[in-house]
């Protein structure tokens, strides 16, 4: 699920469920909070 929302690889979305110990609610901020800032965030660009 973290993987398709976020459009993430699998060890970013490891890294997320790693971070909240088990605790689906800090699991569910996080989710929140990364998808948040994929849509503030503008995306790099290299010259």
């Amino acid at each position: 699920f973290l993987k398709i929302k976020l459009e993430c690889s699998d060890m970013y979305a490891q890294k997320l469920i790693d971070e909240a110990q088990g605790d689906e609610n800090r699991l569910y901020d996080l989710f929140i909070q990364k998808l948040a800032e994929r849509h503030t965030r503008p995306a790099v660009v290299e010259y």
